[in-house]
Order: C-alpha cells, then sequence, then structure tokens
C-alpha cells in the first residue's frame, strides 16, 4: 500500500481510486508478504471485497484497508466507528500468546510473526501482526487493546506509531475494564493517521460509562514544550546505546528538558491484580487495596510531574528487538510501558530512529486528558525511517 490512510480517503472520495481498487491491492499485498512474516490469522477477502463494492460512506476513512487484532470483539466501538467512517477491516492480524511472554512475540498458529526489518527478530507484542503488517506497508491502520504495552512494545520494535489514550479515550465494551487497565488504540504507520482514527472512534458509547467525552481541542503554547527525560521507569535500566540515542534526538529536537523528580512505586504488583480483576478472576481484598495505593501514588507523583513539564518522556522498550523465538523478561518486567496502564495516562511511541539497523521507540506521556499534548510532543521527536527491508517484497 505505501501512502497515508488520509491520503487513500482523498483518493477514493475524489473518485481517482476505487475501494475495490485499494482492497485488490491490499490482498495482493498480503499474499506476497504474509507467507514471510506470518501476520494474518484470518483474511477475510470475501467481506473486504463485499464492503468496497458496497461503500456509500464519503467518510474520513472512506476505503481505507485496516487489521484488526485476533479476538477483539466484532462490538467493539472501536471497530464500528472506523467501519461507520467508512474503513474497511480485511481480516485479523496475529496477537501474541497469553501469559508472560504477551510482550515479546507473536503466534499465529504455523509460524512465528516476524520483524519487517530483520526476520530473526521479533515484532514485539501483543499487537504483533498488526504492527508487523503496517510496517511492512500493507495496511496503514491496524487496532488493538494496550494493557501493558501491547500497542506500544510493537510499535517501537516494528519503527510504527502506537497510542494508548488515557483510560477510556476510545469507548469499550461494557465488562471488560473492570481493573481500568486496557485501553483500545490504534497502530499506524503515520501519526496524523493515528490521531484521525483515535478521534473517530472517541467519544461516549453506551456499552462504556467509563468512556470520555470527545477528543481534546489541542494544546497551544508559544514555547518550547518542556519535558522530563528518564531512560527507565523501573528496573533493569536501558541498553545504553539507547539511552544514548535518546538523549541524542532530545539535544537535536525543539524541546527544553527539564530535571524534574520523579519517584514511582513498582507496579508489578498492582498491574497483575488489576490484570486479575480485567481478567474476570478473583483478587483478595488486600492486593485490591495495594493496588489502589500503588495507582493513587504514581498518580500524584505523576500529576506533580506534569506541574512542572509538559510530557515525560522514556523510550519505548530498553532494548530493540530481540530474536523471535527468544522471550526477554526486561521487557515484560521493567520496560517503561505498562505502569502507565496502571495510571491510565496517555502514552504515544513515535520512531526514534535506528541502533543497528533496528528501530528505537521514543514514549511520549501526558497527563490525563492532555493526549493532545502527548501527540504534539510526540511530533516533535518523530524520525523518518526508510523502508524496512521486506517492504514490497
Amino acid at each position: 500500500m505505501g501512502t497515508t490512510a488520509a491520503a487513500i480517503a482523498e483518493q477514493v472520495r475524489s473518485g481517482r481510486r476505487s475501494a475495490s481498487e485499494v482492497v485488490e491491492e491490499t490482498l495482493d499485498a498480503v499474499a506476497r508478504l504474509d507467507p514471510i512474516l506470518h501476520f494474518v490469522e484470518d483474511l477475510d477477502p470475501v467481506g473486504a471485497r463485499q464492503a468496497a463494492r458496497t461503500l456509500e460512506v464519503a467518510g474520513p476513512l472512506a476505503g481505507v484497508p485496516f487489521l484488526l487484532k485476533a479476538r477483539q470483539p466484532k462490538d467493539s466501538p472501536i471497530i464500528s466507528r472506523l467501519v461507520a467512517a467508512g474503513a474497511i477491516p480485511i481480516g485479523t492480524a496475529t496477537r501474541a500468546r497469553s501469559g508472560a511472554v504477551s510482550q515479546t512475540f507473536g503466534w499465529n498458529g504455523r509460524d512465528y510473526t516476524r520483524n519487517p526489518w530483520d526476520l530473526s527478530r521479533s515484532p514485539g507484542g501483543s499487537t504483533a501482526g498488526g504492527a508487523a503488517a503496517v510496517a511492512a506497508g500493507v495496511v496503514p491502520l491496524a487496532t488493538g487493546g494496550d494493557s501493558g504495552g501491547s500497542l506500544r512494545i510493537p510499535a517501537a520494535f516494528c519503527g510504527v506509531v502506537g497510542f494508548k489514550g488515557t483510560y477510556g479515550r476510545i469507548p469499550r465494551p461494557v465488562g471488560r475494564s473492570l481493573g481500568g487497565l486496557t485501553t483500545a488504540g490504534l497502530i499506524g504507520a503515520d501519526l496524523d493517521d493515528v490521531v484521525l482514527a483515535t478521534s473517530i472512534a472517541s467519544g461516549p458509547h453506551r456499552l462504556d460509562p467509563t468512556a470520555l467525552p470527545h477528543w481534546p481541542v489541542p494544546s497551544v503554547v508559544d514555547r518550547p514544550w518542556r519535558v522530563a527525560y528518564r531512560s527507565t521507569l523501573g528496573e533493569p535500566m536501558a541498553d545504553p546505546a539507547v539511552d544514548l540515542l535518546m538523549r541524542k534526538l532530545l539535544d537535536d529536537c525543539d524541546v527544553t528538558v527539564v530535571d524534574a523528580p520523579l519517584e514511582l512505586l513498582p507496579p508489578d504488583d498492582a498491574w497483575q491484580a488489576l490484570w486479575d480483576l480485567d481478567s474476570g478472576r478473583g483478587v483478595e481484598a488486600a492486593a485490591a487495596n495495594r493496588a489502589r495505593e500503588v495507582r493513587d501514588h504514581n498518580n500524584t507523583a505523576l500529576a506533580d510531574l506534569f506541574e512542572l513539564v509538559d510530557a515525560l518522556v522514556t523510550p519505548t522498550t530498553l532494548t530493540v528487538a530481540h530474536g523471535y523465538d527468544q522471550h526477554e523478561p526486561n521487557i515484560v518486567t521493567g520496560d517503561p510501558c505498562w505502569g502507565l496502564n496502571v495510571t491510565g495516562h496517555p502514552a504515544v511511541s513515535v520512531p526514534a530512529g535506528l541502533l543497528d539497523g533496528l528501530p528505537v521507540g521514543a514514549q511520549v506521556v501526558a497527563a490525563h486528558g492532555f493526549d493532545d499534548v502527548a501527540v504534539a510532543v510526540a511530533r516533535r521527536l518523530q524520525v523518518e525511517l526508510p523502508q524496512p527491508a521486506v517492504y514490497r517484497g
């Protein structure tokens, strides 16, 4: 595909391309690249072609193909709203298997999902197939959910954009968010596409009483954005080469780095208790109370930080992508992502550059409700990467 969602929609609305032409090009790309990357779990060419033929909506995503995360509920507001805006689902993408490895590799029942930058490497997870397909130029957008980095980690490994809005930014079906961890969201090749799709999917919904009212009006400042930088939000530490790349990026960007204090409690046990709640498992009262204490403490610490700075910047992951068949504990137990699910802050990962030919992601975090600030700062930091080797086969 190799173009933005906004450009595809404009071409379809203007009649320069038909939705059917777009879908056929997408299916051709799947046929060419899925045998290499293994990103598809269940392709739906019949449904995609039918949707293209009957497309009547001249919406903001008219004719834009996208992949759904496997086993994402079909009644999810994110899906219905994207489709109502004219987007066309072509099938489901692989996701990582559950458990401790859910953030390290993707699996589709046939073979491990591979990273388009290096077929020996993991695409991350759990939204593995979506990130690989977007990075390879097959689709401009893929949906997913983020409970502990499931959008941001694969985006970083694959050199694309992953966005987890403030908790409740995109509504989710009722009964699936008891612990307040998981946020529906998107992976995309273009930050503006991700913001557009997120704004379309946002807003109140009868299925989710926690949904926020609207996408925020963009903040305007007449000064450089002020950011705090941390190479990690816990343990272990980031790879020194990743840290060095991030520091150089901040030196080269139009932001002001502020030395501001931040003391967070480890989120491990709190995350597990909240995950058990999200999964419908029983949680002892003491564990639930401790989770609330950690959440409250870390929310207060971050609120104090955001009195001094506009955003917090970290590497999205502590390392570049590891081997596709390896499990790296530091990605799961110490990465800078999952503590922000405990607190519910908006966080976006954008490409920050290449290290030994593999992408590094920069994560930008803002105060609750200030998703627009996270996006604005991320726009200053993002680096345009070359196309991965597998692009176009």
